[in-house]
C-alpha cells in the first residue's frame, strides 16, 4: 500500500475503499489537516454511498482501538517516580495503524454490519484519580498530556471524534496536541475551557474554577451566562457561576503555582491560613489553626508537599507559634513561652 502525505492529491488507484478511508482518517487525525484537505475528503465521501459507509466503519474501528489503547496499565515515570498512564502512544505510528484500520474495517464490512458499527462508535468515558498526596501523568494517543495533582478526579473521552476531559475535583495541568478540526475541551461544572493551541492548568474549588495559560490560547465560558474570555499566556481567569475575571501573572508566579509538579509548595509572603490550607491538600494529617489571631501571619518558604514537619519547625522559629497533636490533627497556636511542640511531633504523639 502506498503512503501519501496529508496534503497530497488523492486518487483511487489500486487501494480498496476501506483502505483509502483508513488512510484519510489517519491523515486527518495525525497529519497537518487543512481546509483544502477537508474539501477533498468531503468530495470523496460524496462520490458514493460505499465511500461513506467505509468511512463510518473505519471511524468506529479507530474509536475502538483508541479505547483499547487507553486501557493500558500505569508504569513509573523514569524521572520522578510518578505514575504515568500511557494512553496508547503506539497508536500514533501510522505505518502499522493504516493497514490495521483498513483490514479491520473490511472485517466489519463483511461480518458486522451497521449494528456493530453503532456499538463501536459509542464513545466511552474513562475515569482517573489520585489519592491525597498523589500525582498521575496521563499520556494520550494524540500526544496530549494531562497531569493530575493531589486528590483529583477526572473523566476523559479521547476518541477519533471527541476529546473531552471533565474535572470532578482537584487540579490538573494540560499540554494539548492542537488540532483545529478536533477541539480539546475541559468541562468544570458549568464552565468550559477550549484549547486553541495551549498549555494550561486548572484548579476546581467548591464554588469556582481557576485556569491559567502558559502557552498558546484558551477560551473560557460559563453555561447559561454571557461571560466568556480568550486567555493568552500569563492570563489567569477565575470563574464563578455569576462572574469571570482575568488577571495577569508573571512567569515566576505561574511557576510557583505549578511547583507541585516538582513535588514542592512555594509560599511568598502568604498568610498562615493559606499555607495550612495548601499543606492539608497533600497530607492526611491535618493542620488546624487553633488561635484565629495567628491566621494572618505571613510566611515564605519552599517546601516538599509532604513535609509538614519541616513547615511546623520553621513557623515555630519564625512566627513564635507552637504545634501540638490533638488526636489525628495538629493544632497550631500562639506560643506562650519556649516552644517544644515540633520536637514532640517528630517523635509522634
Amino acid at each position: 500500500m502506498s503512503t501519501r502525505e496529508p496534503n497530497a492529491p488523492w486518487d483511487e488507484g489500486d487501494d480498496s475503499v476501506s483502505e483509502r478511508a483508513a488512510e484519510l482518517l489517519a491523515a486527518r487525525r495525525f497529519g497537518t489537516w487543512s481546509a483544502e484537505d477537508q474539501g477533498r475528503l468531503d468530495a470523496w465521501l460524496a462520490e458514493s454511498a460505499l465511500h461513506r459507509v467505509a468511512w463510518l466503519r473505519v471511524e468506529g474501528i479507530a474509536a475502538c482501538a483508541e479505547e483499547l489503547a487507553a486501557a493500558h496499565s500505569f508504569h513509573l515515570g523514569p524521572d520522578t517516580g510518578r505514575r504515568v498512564h500511557d494512553g496508547g502512544d503506539g497508536f500514533r505510528h501510522r505505518k502499522w495503524m493504516i493497514p490495521l484500520l483498513a483490514a479491520a474495517s473490511l472485517a466489519v464490512l463483511l461480518a458486522g454490519g451497521i449494528p456493530l458499527v453503532n456499538y463501536l462508535t459509542q464513545p466511552a468515558e474513562h475515569g482517573y484519580s489520585t489519592e491525597i498526596g498523589g500525582q498521575t501523568l496521563l499520556k494520550f494517543a494524540d500526544g496530549t498530556q494531562v497531569e493530575l495533582n493531589t486528590d483529583t478526579a477526572v473523566r476523559c473521552r479521547m476518541t477519533s471524534t471527541a476529546r473531552i476531559v471533565w474535572i470532578d475535583k482537584g487540579e490538573a495541568w494540560f499540554r494539548v496536541a492542537h488540532n483545529p478540526s478536533d477541539p480539546f475541551t475541559v468541562i468544570v461544572g458549568k464552565h468550559r475551557v477550549t484549547d486553541l493551541g495551549t498549555e494550561f492548568f486548572i484548579r476546581r474549588g467548591s464554588d469556582r474554577m481557576e485556569v491559567a495559560v502558559l502557552a498558546g490560547r484558551a477560551s473560557v465560558s460559563t453555561e447559561g451566562t454571557q461571560t466568556a474570555a480568550t486567555l493568552k499566556p500569563g492570563d489567569e481567569a477565575i470563574a464563578t457561576p455569576q462572574s469571570l475575571s482575568v488577571a495577569r501573572k508573571t512567569k515566576e508566579e505561574l511557576a510557583d503555582e505549578l511547583a507541585w509538579r516538582r513535588g514542592l509548595l512555594v509560599f511568598r509572603n502568604a498568610k498562615l491560613s493559606e499555607v495550612v490550607r495548601e499543606f492539608n491538600r497533600y497530607n492526611t494529617t491535618k493542620l488546624v489553626i487553633a488561635d484565629p489571631s495567628i491566621a494572618d501571619l505571613k510566611f515564605s518558604a519552599e517546601l516538599q508537599t509532604n513535609d509538614y514537619l519541616a513547615f511546623l519547625n520553621l513557623v515555630e522559629m519564625r512566627l513564635r507559634v507552637r504545634a501540638d497533636h490533638d488526636g489525628g490533627n495538629i493544632l497550631i497556636s500562639r506560643a506562650t513561652g519556649r516552644t517544644t511542640g515540633s520536637a514532640r511531633l517528630n517523635r509522634g504523639p
